[in-house]
C-alpha cells in the first residue's frame, strides 16, 4: 500500500534541473518516499483524464509498465491507449523512457549523467497545452523507480506539476532475513519483496538461520518443492528490481581443505543461479574460528584468528575467482566476517584486508552487534581495517534477541556522513515481517537520501503508511509504537511518551493533587486500551495485525489493568476499601491473563509480550503497593534489579527460597548493575548469600562486585567485594539494614543469573503471624498465603469449611490490636475472634470480600476466623496495631546544606493511619524564615510537600538542628550553613596535572577543568592516582563540585596547598557513590589536589569535570 501525498512539492528553481551535484537544492518537504535528491514544483498540473496515452520509448521496462498502468487503475482512468514510440494523441500522455523532445516541450534535462538506478520525472504541460509525463530512467530500474515516484504523485485523479531528478546516494539498500528463530512464510517473503520495490530499495539477501538447508545441512540440496519456492522469489525480487541475494553458511562444519565441500557450496549456488540468482553471500558470522572441522585445517592453517582468517579467504577467492568471475552477470561475491562486531585491528581482519580478494564486499555490524550508532568515523575505521568495501549488516528491527518484543520506534543513531564510507545499509528484521515494515520504511529513506533522513518525520509517515493515510489510525499506532520502543541498545528507554505522562501522574499525586492526578492520566490510559481495536479495523496491511495480535491483545490487557488501576486510586480518596478492593482483583487479574499470552514465532513462544516494560507494570505495581500501605499489609521482601530480564526469569525468583528458580538478566551487567533485595523495614540482619550462575551458564555471575547496605537506599555502607559466582557473609553484629545490594564493579562479557538472594532477618520489632486451621488448603495453596504480606495469594480451602472449621493466625509475640481487615478473593462467612490471655473473644464478623473490623485494642496472640458458611478463600487478614504511630514524617535528607542568605527546598513526607488535617511546623531558629503550611491527609495515602529554609545572611557557619514537625509526628533535621560561593568556576582552563592517564587513552588531566561535559581525565589504574589543579594564587574556596564518570572513587581526599608540595586535608569521602559529588570547603590555598584512596571498579578515576568555587 503507498503513502496517500500529505504534502504539497517545494519550490526551487531554475525550472531545468542542473545534473547532479554538491550545490543543487533539496526539496524542503518530502512529498514522496524515499525523499528525491532535487524536486522542482510546477505551475503547470492538470486532472488525470478518463483515456491516457501510454508510450513505449527506448530505454522501456515491463515491469515499470506493469506499475503504471495499476496506478491509472487507481486515477480512475478507463482507457489506455499504448503505442510502441509514436504519440497517441491522448488529452494526457505518459511517455515511458527517455524521449528528448517531450522534455524539452517541458525545459526539463533529461537522465543522462545520473548514477545506476537514477532517474528524471517531468509531468506539465508543453508549448501546445496539451498534459506529458516523463519517466525517463538512466537504466531499467530508474524506470521502474520512475513508475513507483508517479504512482504517489497521482492521486485523486490529478497531477502536480512537478521535475524529478533522482537518484540513490548508496548501491546496496535494503533487508537481509538474517534472524534466528521462525523464519518468514513464503507469504511474507512475497510481500517483502513487492514491498522493498515500491519504496525503491533493490537487495534482498536470504539467510534465515532456521533454515537447516542454509546452515546445518548447508551441503544438502534444497528438496525440490523448496527450491521451487526460492525460484518463486527470485522471479518476484526481479519484477521488483531487488537483487535476491543467497546466503549460504558453511561455518559450523566446514573444512577450508576439502574439495567436496568447496564443490557441495558451489553446487548449491549453481542451483540458484539456475533459477535466476546473480548475488551470493558465504556468512561466516556466529562460529568458533577457533575450531575446526578436519585434521587438514589444522595442520594446513595453525590456530587462532590470523589462521582462520587465512582459512576462510582462501575458500571464498576460490569461490570469487572460478565461479563468480566466470559468470559476467553475477555481483561480486559477498561475506560476513567472524569479527563482524568492531574496528579493532586484529589478526583476523589484517589478513582479510591483505589476502581476501579485494573484489569481496564485507558485511559489518558497526561497533556491536546492536550499536546504539554508527558514525561515519566508525565507517571509514571499518573500510580501512577490512580493506573492502562495506556492507553494514544493521540489527534493527530485528527481536531475535529481544524475546517478547516488537521493535518499532524510529530507526535513529546512524550518522547520514556512512553514507561517504560504505557500500550500503540493509535492514536484519524481525520475526514479524509486516510489523518490520515500520522500520524498513526509514531504511528506505537512509538509505537513499541519508542527507535528508530525520527520524521521527519518517516514522511518522511510516505509521501514516500502515494507517492507510486516517489519521485515527495512525494516531493508534503512535500509542502502540511507544509502549513497544525499548530493545535495550538504540532505543535504551521504554515506552517515552506515555512514560513522561507517568513520572508526571506520580508527583501530582504524591503532592496531594491526587484528583487532577487520575483526570490527567486518564485519557491517556483510555488511549492504550482504544488502540488495539483501532488498530485491527483501520490498518491496510493485515497481516500487520494478525503478526502484532500477541501484543495488540496485550495492549489491551495492560490497558484495562492501568484503567482499573486509576479506579484502586480513586477509590482510596474517596475512602471506599470494598471499591478499591474489588479493582485491584480486577488489576491483578488482568495483568495475570496480559503475562499468559504467547505468540506463535520462536523466540517470543517461550515468553509474554512485553508492552510499556518498566513503565506499564511498574505504574500498576506502584498502585498495588499504595493500595498495600492504604490497607496496611506489612510488606515482604522484594527483589529489584535495573537489568532487562530474559523471558519470565524475573527478579522475584531471587528470593522466593527456590534455587531451582533464577532470575536471569537480558544482557551482560556493566559498571553499577545491580540486584537488590528490599527487606520491607529497617531489621537487624545476618548471614547474606548471594549464589549467581546455573547448570548450563557456570559463567553468568557478577565477576567483580560490592555487597552493600543501606537503612534508606541512598546512603550504602560496603560489607565485602567479591569475583566467585557465590557469595556468602555474616554482617557484622548489630547491622541494621532496609536494603541490601550486589553491585556489578566492572563490565562483564556474560549475563547474570541469580538463584537466590538470601538475607536473615535478627530479632526487631516485627510481629509476624503464621497461619494454620481447617479445612486443609487446596492443591497449590497454603495455609501462610494468608498471612504472606501479598494480596495477590490466597489460602483457598480444598473442601467446604464444616462446622468448627475456623483459620487461625498466631502471632510472634502478643500485641495489641486496634482492627483486622480481612481480604477475600471468594467471599466466605466467619465469626471474628481473638484470644486474649489463653481465651477465644469474638470481635465481629465478616460475609463479604471486603471487611474491616474493629477489635478495641486488645492484647492478643491469635486471631481466627471461625467459618459459618460461604466457600472463602482468604487472600490476606491484615492486623492494624495499637501502637503503630498514627502519622509518619520524614524528610527528603537526613542532613541538606544552606547557603548564607540562600534559600533551600527540601521535600517532606508524611502519612497517617486515618484522615487527619493539622499544620507542618518548621521551628528554624531566630532569624530564619520557614515554611509553615496547613495540610489535611488522608488514611494510607503519603503526602509530599516542599518546605523552604533561608538562614540570615549573618548566620553562623555551623550545623543547627531544626524541629519539623506535623500533630504527633516530629523528625529532626540537620542544618549545615554554608557560606556563599561565586557562581564562577575558578578550575576551568586552569593549569592542571595529574598522576598520569588510562593506558592507551588520551584521556588527559586538561579534559577535567575544559568545561566540557563530554570530556574526561581518566587515571591509571592504581588507588593512589591524583589530579591537581594550580589556580595561580592563594584563593578562599568554598566548594568543590566532582562530575565522576563510571569509574569513580569509592573513597578520595581534598587536599590543598600553597606550595604543591605540603598537602593538607580539606575534606574526605569514605563511601563515594559516584555521580555529582558537592563538597563544601572553608580554607584558603592555591592548589587543590584530588587524591585517590579506592577506586570504586577495577578502572581508575574518571571525573568528567573539577569544579572550584571560591567564597565570597
Amino acid at each position: 500500500m503507498r503513502l496517500l501525498l500529505s504534502a504539497v512539492l517545494a519550490l526551487t528553481s531554475p525550472l531545468a534541473l542542473a545534473a547532479p551535484s554538491a550545490t543543487a537544492v533539496p526539496p524542503s518537504a518530502p512529498t514522496i518516499s524515499p525523499a528525491p535528491q532535487q524536486v522542482v514544483q510546477r505551475s503547470d498540473g492538470f486532472p488525470i483524464t478518463a483515456v491516457v496515452g501510454l508510450v513505449r520509448t527506448s530505454p522501456s521496462d515491463a515491469d515499470a509498465e506493469r506499475v503504471v498502468r495499476q496506478a491509472l487503475a487507481r486515477a480512475g482512468v478507463k482507457t489506455i491507449r499504448t503505442t510502441d514510440g509514436s504519440d497517441p494523441g491522448t488529452p494526457t500522455t505518459i511517455w515511458l523512457g527517455r524521449t528528448a523532445s517531450v522534455l524539452s516541450g517541458l525545459q526539463v534535462q533529461d537522465s543522462t549523467g545520473l548514477p545506476a538506478e537514477g532517474y528524471v520525472l517531468a509531468a506539465g504541460r508543453d508549448h501546445q497545452h496539451r498534459a506529458q509525463i516523463v519517466l525517463d530512467g538512466v537504466d531499467a530500474d530508474g524506470t521502474f523507480y520512475a513508475a513507483e515516484s508517479l504512482a504517489q504523485l497521482m492521486q485523486r485523479r490529478s497531477m502536480p506539476g512537478v521535475a524529478i531528478r533522482d537518484w540513490p546516494t548508496m548501491r546496496y539498500r535494503g533487508s537481509i532475513e538474517g534472524f534466528y528463530g521462525t523464519p518468514w512464510s513464503q507469504a511474507d517473503r512475497l510481500d517483502h519483496l513487492d514491498y522493498l520495490g515500491a519504496h525503491r530499495m533493490n537487495t534482498y539477501e536470504y539467510a534465515p538461520k532456521d533454515d537447516p538447508y542454509h546452515r546445518e545441512q548447508w551441503r544438502d540440496p534444497y528438496p525440490a518443492d523448496k527450491l521451487a519456492q526460492l525460484g518463486e522469489l527470485v522471479t518476484r525480487a526481479r519484477q521488483n528490481k531487488v537483487d535476491f541475494t543467497f546466503a549460504l553458511s558453511p561455518g559450523l562444519s566446514i573444512c577450508y581443505t576439502s574439495e567436496s565441500d568447496f564443490q557441495a557450496l558451489i553446487a548449491k549456488f549453481e542451483s540458484l543461479y539456475e533459477l535466476g540468482a546473480r548475488s551470493f553471500n558465504v556468512p561466516l558470522d556466529d562460529i568458533d574460528y577457533n575450531t575446526w572441522h578436519c585434521d587438514v585445517d589444522r595442520a594446513k592453517y595453525g590456530t587462532g584468528g590470523e589462521a582462520a582468517g587465512r582459512a576462510q579467504s582462501d575458500l571464498l577467492n576460490r569461490v570469487q575467482r572460478e565461479w563468480v568471475e566466470s559468470k559476467p552477470d553475477v555481483a561480486p561475491l559477498q561475506m560476513v566476517p567472524t569479527e563482524y562486531y568492531n574496528v579493532s585491528e586484529t589478526p583476523y581482519k589484517k589478513v582479510l584486508r591483505e589476502q581476501l580478494d579485494p573484489a569481496v564486499v564485507v558485511h559489518w555490524t558497526g561497533v556491536g552487534v546492536v550499536p546504539q550508532t554508527i558514525t561515519a568515523a566508525q565507517a571509514a575505521q571499518a573500510r580501512a581495517v577490512f580493506g573492502h568495501d562495506i556492507l553494514i549488516w544493521d540489527n534493527y528491527p530485528v527481536n531475535d534477541y529481544a524475546a517478547g518484543r516488537l521493535l518499532l520506534a524510529p530507526y535513529t543513531g546512524r550518522e547520514a556522513g556512512i553514507a561517504d564510507h560504505v557500500a550500503g545499509v540493509i535492514s536484519n528484521p524481525m520475526n514479524q515481517a509486516a510489523v518490520s515494515k515500520v522500520a524498513l520504511y526509514s531504511f528506505a529513506e537512509f538509505g537513499w537520501n541519508p542527507a535528508r533522513y530525520d527520524a521521527t518525520p519518517v516514522w511518522l509517515r511510516a505509521l501514516a503508511e500502515q494507517a492507510g493515510g486516517d489519521r485515527r489510525t495512525a494516531d493508534a499506532l503512535q500509542v502502540f509504537a511507544d509502549l513497544n520502543t525499548y530493545d535495550g541498545t538504540l532505543h535504551p528507554e521504554s515506552a517515552p511518551v506515555f512514560g513522561a505522562a507517568v513520572e508526571s501522574f506520580w508527583q501530582r499525586w504524591r503532592s496531594g493533587q491526587r484528583a487532577q492526578a487520575i483526570a490527567a492520566l486518564r485519557p491517556r490510559v483510555n488511549a492504550i486500551v482504544a488502540a488495539p481495536g483501532t488498530i485491527r479495523s483501520g490498518v491496510v496491511d493485515p497481516d500487520f495485525t494478525l503478526q502484532a495480535e500477541s501484543w495488540l491483545k496485550a495492549t489491551e490487557l495492560w490497558g484495562q489493568a492501568m484503567s482499573r488501576a486509576l479506579d484502586l486510586l480513586t477509590a482510596l480518596e474517596a475512602g471506599n476499601g470494598t471499591a478499591a478492593w474489588t479493582a485491584r482483583q480486577q488489576m491483578s487479574a488482568l495483568v495475570t491473563e496480559a503475562r499468559a499470552i504467547r505468540d506463535s514465532r520462536a523466540p517470543h513462544d517461550g515468553t509474554y509480550p512485553r508492552i510499556g516494560e518498566r513503565v506499564v507494570d511498574e505504574l500498576i505495581a506502584e498502585v498495588g503497593r499504595v493500595h498495600d500501605r492504604w490497607l496496611g499489609v506489612t510488606p515482604g521482601r522484594s527483589a529489584t534489579t535495573n537489568l532487562g530480564t530474559y523471558q519470565d526469569n524475573v527478579p522475584a525468583r531471587m528470593v522466593d527460597g527456590d534455587e531451582s528458580t533464577f532470575f536471569w538478566s537480558n544482557g551482560a551487567p556493566g559498571p553499577g548493575s545491580e540486584v537488590r533485595v528490599d527487606l520491607g523495614s529497617s531489621v537487624q540482619v545476618g548471614d547474606i548469600a548471594v549464589l549467581m550462575g546455573k547448570s548450563g551458564s557456570p559463567d553468568d555471575y557478577i565477576h567483580s562486585g560490592a555487597l552493600e547496605y543501606s537503612v534508606d537506599g541512598t546512603q550504602w555502607t560496603e560489607l565485602t567485594r567479591a569475583t566467585t559466582a557465590e557469595v556468602r557473609l555474616t554482617a557484622p553484629a548489630g547491622t541494621v539494614a532496609r536494603y541490601v545490594r550486589y553491585r556489578s564493579l566492572t563490565a562483564s562479557d556474560f549475563w547474570l543469573v541469580v538463584r537466590e538472594f538470601s538475607v536473615q532477618t535478627i530479632g526487631g520489632n516485627v510481629t509476624t503471624l503464621t497461619a494454620s486451621g481447617t479445612p486443609d488448603p487446596a492443591a497449590g495453596s497454603s495455609y501462610q498465603r494468608a498471612v504472606d504480606g501479598s494480596v495477590d495469594t490466597a489460602y483457598v480451602p480444598a473442601t467446604a469449611p464444616s462446622a468448627g472449621d475456623a483459620l487461625v493466625a498466631t502471632l510472634s509475640a502478643p500485641r495489641s490490636l486496634s482492627r483486622l481487615t480481612v481480604l477475600q478473593s471468594s467471599a466466605g462467612s466467619a465469626d471474628v475472634e481473638v484470644r486474649v490471655a489463653g481465651a477465644w473473644k469474638r470481635v465481629g464478623s465478616v460475609s463479604s470480600s471486603y471487611a474491616e473490623v474493629r477489635v478495641g485494642d486488645l492484647l492478643a496472640d491469635a486471631v481466627r476466623l471461625v467459618w459459618t458458611g460461604g466457600s472463602p478463600a482468604v487472600a490476606e487478614l491484615v492486623p492494624r496495631w495499637t501502637d503503630t504511630p498514627l502519622i509518619a514524617l520524614s524528610t527528603s535528607a537526613d542532613r541538606v546544606d544552606v547557603v548564607r542568605g540562600a534559600s533551600t527546598n527540601l521535600a517532606v513526607t508524611l502519612e497517617a493511619g486515618r484522615d487527619v488535617s493539622g499544620t507542618l511546623r518548621v521551628a528554624a531558629p531566630p532569624g530564619w524564615t520557614a515554611t509553615s503550611m496547613p495540610i489535611r491527609l488522608k488514611r494510607g495515602l503519603p503526602q509530599t510537600v516542599t518546605i523552604k529554609l533561608t538562614p540570615p545572611a549573618g548566620a553562623p557557619l555551623a550545623d543547627v538542628d531544626v524541629p519539623v514537625t506535623f500533630a504527633s509526628a516530629r523528625s529532626v533535621l540537620r542544618v549545615a550553613v554554608r557560606p556563599p560561593t561565586s557562581s564562577v568556576n575558578i578550575a576551568l582552563h586552569r593549569p592542571v596535572v595529574a598522576s598520569g592517564i588510562e593506558p592507551g587513552t588520551t584521556f588527559s588531566a586538561d579534559l577535567a577543568v575544559d568545561g566540557d561535559p563530554a570530556t574526561r581525565w581518566a587515571s591509571a589504574y592504581d588507588d593512589a592516582s591524583w589530579l591537581q589543579v594550580d589556580l595561580g594564587a592563594p584563593t578562599r574556596l568554598g566548594k568543590i563540585v566532582l562530575r565522576w564518570e563510571a569509574a569513580y572513587g569509592s573513597a578520595y581526599k581534598i587536599q590543598v596547598s600553597d606550595d604543591a608540595t605540603t598537602w593538607t586535608t580539606a575534606t574526605e569521602v569514605a563511601d563515594g557513590d559516584g555521580g555529582t559529588d558537592t563538597l563544601w570547603l572553608d580554607t584558603t590555598a592555591r592548589y587543590v589536589r584530588l587524591q585517590g584512596v579506592h577506586r570504586a571498579t577495577q578502572y581508575g578515576y574518571s571525573v568528567y569535570e573539577a569544579e572550584i568555587y571560591p567564597a565570597v
